[in-house]
């Protein structure tokens, strides 16, 4: 990390501390031959770096710490910067099995500092301690209330308002499922019973923790993709109800105890739309809102309008617009595309961000956030978000989409190339994977998971061997490195992930191949344990990376994936050397003709985003 002498010659005393925290972690050494700062607040965010001195105006405390970073790239530099939004951050999902430790959580909060964003949402279903319920969050790592406390003084400091976002509807499955918990709080497997006063007894409790904890009065209530709303219990009970009055009624009274707290909620608006879907789906509405939906919501609580998928700007015209009929006010949460295995779309983040926040621009939308989820096991690292996080920044503060621009910034925010997070992608993006809808093909998971004996792909691939392609990503990933601990395993769990991808890949190509008393089986048989090795290799790696940046709760679940994969390669082995021997004249699996799975007529491809999905046809 490139190292910038400092001298704090005049700042206010509101930066001391933060500015001491990015010194001590970020590569700036402060002392008196350093470059001298001075700072004051201002209407404009103003910098000016000229003979060893560094002037900031800022708007927002966020700001300043921006204007350092630009000392990494050069000591003589001059900009009047005007972000286009108001506000700007992001939501790190800590409930999906990966949980931030608090240390993990400071970098990432001192790394968004220097890129200018003030936001930081921490997206907890069931994920923090909850007095009196000693099952929320139980064997989850969730937070303590002091832990939490001190994440949110230390955001403080660095001008980031920390923000929680739990969950008061759906979203609540690992918290409810408990044959402890109480049945009258459930109207599904994850949705809470609408107008049952023991759930806002909950959340009720829920509130007044957040109040206590946070500095900030505003929170995200959630409310989301509550799929089955009124169809469980609450149907037993009560009989059909349409969802925008169950949705109605239980906003009332979740908005009521809000204020109680004076707490300023916000909520996802997709529920609104999927009521009038002739589907279910947020995006397929037809026409305009009817006014009952309309007024179903709340006018004093915003809506946040989630979009990770689109890349077309009229679309986020026309659904932009469409919010607007609500009249609440309208905030915009896009994705960094961390949750379709153990590799995000890089490539597909920035395909949807760049016009997704310009026609955020275009209609005066003041907040905007990017979510980095963890769906299905929190296989991709948090860490790897941080690429995303820069572009949400460059678009605010300097409209600036050419990616030599970003990876500089990037550098000089998170002392790490560039490459090493853009070039993520390339686990998925295989030669002749072209997606047939907006989700991404996410390779990288179903040839990690695929069974070798019974491999649910075969059609799809077709015969293709991408082996090249992976070991070229293991010779790349090899050549990156970090003084920072967290990054330099980031790198490691790369390089070994490409190694057994290419390995496998090698062994979907022999292994069909191989018959009885054949040279190729015996071969096949050498293959497939040097795999189950590489598989052991590789969660070590994965376990060290997970060490270094989660609480260690959650990753019984990778390891269970991975030993299950290295136990069926061993598996793989022994059926192979049976048929080398002659034992056996086939392996039926193996040769038994394959369907297409994920692609379709013109062989372009789905993702397969669920584990249980990607390794047998019988239910896991």
């Amino acid at each position: 990390m490139k190292q910038v002498k400092i001298f704090p010659e005049r700042i206010p005393e509101d930066l001391k501390a933060g500015l001491y925290e990015i010194a001590e972690h970020e590569g700036f050494c402060l002392c008196e031959e350093g470059v001298r700062i001075t700072a004051e607040p201002g209407e404009h965010f103003e910098v000016c770096g000229k003979n060893h001195t560094l002037n900031v105006r800022y708007q927002k405390r966020a700001q300043f710490f921006r204007a350092l970073s630009y000392l990494k790239e050069a000591e003589d530099f001059e900009m009047n910067q005007q972000p286009v939004f108001q506000h700007n951050g992001a939501m790190l999902d800590c409930s999906r099995n990966a949980v931030l430790t608090p240390q993990t959580f400071r970098l990432m909060l001192r790394k968004m500092a220097l890129m200018g964003l003030d936001t930081a949402m921490l997206y907890t279903e069931d994920t923090y301690e909850l007095p009196g319920h000693p099952y929320f969050g139980y064997l989850r790592g969730r937070y303590t209330q002091q832990e939490l406390r001190d994440l949110d003084q230390y955001a403080a400091s660095l001008g980031i308002e920390l923000i929680p976002c739990i969950q008061t509807l759906g979203h609540l499955e690992r918290a409810l499922h408990w044959p402890q918990i109480d049945s009258d709080l459930r109207d599904t497997a994850d949705i809470l019973m609408v107008g049952e006063e023991k759930v806002y007894v909950l959340i009720d409790q829920m509130l007044r923790f957040a109040a206590e904890t946070f500095q900030t009065q505003n929170i995200h209530i959630g409310m989301d993709e509550a799929w089955t709303l009124g169809l469980g219990n609450y149907r037993f009970k009560h009989g059909i109800t349409p969802a925008e009055k169950l949705m109605k009624q239980h906003l009332s009274r979740v908005h009521e105890i809000a204020k109680k707290y004076s707490l300023k909620p916000m909520m996802w608006s997709d529920m609104y739309f999927r009521t009038i879907s002739t589907t279910g789906s947020y995006y397929d509405v037809p026409g305009e809102i009817p006014q009952n939906i309309i007024d179903a919501a709340d006018e004093e609580i915003p809506l946040v309008y989630w979009d990770y998928y689109h890349e077309d700007p009229a679309f986020y015209d026309r659904f932009v617009r469409l919010h607007t009929a609500f009249h609440s006010p309208l905030a915009f949460a896009g994705g960094v595309w961390t949750w379709i295995g153990p590799a995000p779309a890089m490539d597909k983040m920035i395909r949807v961000t760049l016009p997704a926040l310009q026609k955020c621009a275009e209609y005066g939308i003041r907040r905007v956030f990017a979510t980095a989820w963890g769906d299905d096991g929190a296989e991709t690292n948090l860490l790897t978000a941080l690429y995303g996080l820069q572009v949400f920044a460059e678009f605010d503060y300097s409209q600036n989409d050419c990616l030599a621009h970003l990876a500089a910034r990037f550098e000089a925010c998170t002392g790490e190339k560039a490459d090493a997070f853009a070039h993520l992608s390339d686990f998925n993006n295989l030669p002749g994977t072209l997606p047939k809808t907006n989700d991404p093909v996410n390779a990288a998971k179903f040839l990690l998971y695929e069974d070798p004996l019974l491999p649910l792909f075969d059609a799809d691939i077709n015969g293709r061997d991408f082996s090249g392609h992976y070991y070229a990503l293991q010779k790349q990933y090899a050549a990156f490195h970090s003084d920072e601990p967290c990054f330099e395993a980031l790198y490691r769990f790369y390089e070994v992930l490409a190694e057994l991808l290419a390995a496998r890949c090698a062994w979907r190509i022999v292994a069909p191949s191989a018959q009885k008393n054949s040279p190729v089986a015996a071969q096949a048989a050498d293959s497939a344990k040097h795999i189950a090795e590489l598989y052991r290799k590789c969660k070590a790696v994965w376990q060290k990376l997970w060490e270094q940046t989660n609480r260690p709760y959650g990753f019984e679940i990778i390891d269970v994936r991975l030993s299950g994969a290295a136990g069926r390669f061993e598996t793989a082995a022994e059926q192979m050397r049976r048929l080398a021997r002659g034992e056996i004249d086939q392996i039926e699996t193996l040769s038994c003709p394959k369907l297409p799975y994920v692609t379709d007529e013109s062989g372009r491809f789905s993702g397969c985003y669920a584990w249980n999905q990607c390794i047998s046809a019988c239910r896991i």
